[in-house]
């Protein structure tokens, strides 16, 4: 099998590390399918420690019985998760489940796929939202309105769906309390949140946060043993999300000078179509001009 290539600069996301324990984990599992397991050796994960966007690993893969889960955690509205999660989930499959007997009659069973995104971004989305693989598709019309694809009857023959739960504060409570690490992993970040608007600088915000979640009982285990790399992680996180955002305003100003010619290119084949008429006017003129003068010495003569 090809290795998958690694950045040297990949790193956990404070999300990441708190759901890598078996215990969180499993919550978190149990809190979305409403299930009760309590062994944690029912879960075997899947992580791809290789796989990863930018500088971020793939967040967490795991299988439980026949089922293999892939979750990841986001900040930010990606509409090409889907396309994201079929590379992590054809990653697994190369590394654990295609062989030689792919060649042959024998049938390989695979696990069935569940795809789920949390987001805690400031974006407003509602409480479940579904991206679809389909949606990225040429000539095909898409689920998300804001796309103005022309209707098609083309079959999909290829379609992954991917979850979105939006996890900030009013949404999803029930998971939440379900799952109570992942109501505490949002109300670190909202305190993090709160210290910064209150003109805290970002990363005593970040220490602050995890020292008031130490003495609110917040995951105050979790905090205490991880304390610095937690901070750490979050400082990162967060300037990843500046570049991330510096990226798609850049990205945004390079749309509209691109705009900006198009709109000059029209606006030059317009004129030159005018231009064009304005000479046919003229020469019809002229030629009308021409006829009359020799009516009129036809008429003369």
């Amino acid at each position: 099998m090809n290795e998958v290539s690694v950045i040297n600069n990949q790193r956990d996301t404070v999300f990441r590390m708190l759901f890598k324990e078996k215990k969180q984990l499993l919550s978190l599992y149990n809190a979305i399918a409403e299930t009760r397991y309590s062994q944690e050796s029912e879960l075997e994960i899947k992580t791809l420690e290789n796989a990863i966007f930018m500088t971020y690993k793939n967040d967490l893969a795991f299988l439980i019985r026949t089922d293999i889960h892939l979750y990841e955690h986001q900040s930010t509205v990606n509409p090409n998760m889907p396309l994201r999660f079929l590379q992590y989930f054809s990653e697994v499959l190369e590394k654990d489940y295609i062989n030689t007997k792919i060649y042959t009659r024998t049938r390989i069973m695979l696990p069935s796929p569940t795809f789920v995104v949390f987001y805690n971004g400031q974006e407003e989305q509602p409480e479940r939202r579904e991206f679809r693989l389909s949606d990225s598709y040429e000539g095909i019309e898409s689920n998300d309105d804001k796309r103005g694809q022309y209707k098609s009857e083309k079959p999909i023959n290829l379609e992954l769906v991917a979850i979105q739960l939006n996890i900030n504060p009013g949404y999803n409570e029930k998971l939440k309390k379900d799952c109570p690490a992942l109501m505490g992993y949002v109300a670190y970040w909202e305190k993090i949140r709160r210290n910064k608007e209150s003109g805290m600088p970002f990363e005593k915000a970040i220490k602050s946060a995890v020292d008031e979640c130490i003495e609110e009982g917040i995951l105050s285990e979790f905090f205490r043993r991880n304390k610095a790399e937690v901070e750490k992680m979050s400082i990162f996180e967060f300037d990843q999300k500046e570049y991330e955002q510096l990226i798609r305003e850049e990205a945004k100003e390079e749309q509209k000078e691109e705009d900006k010619k198009i709109i000059a290119e029209k606006d030059n084949q317009i004129a030159e179509k005018e231009n064009q008429i304005a000479e046919k006017d003229s020469r019809i003129a002229e030629l009308e001009r021409q006829l009359a003068l020799a009516q009129k010495k036809i008429g003369n003569d």
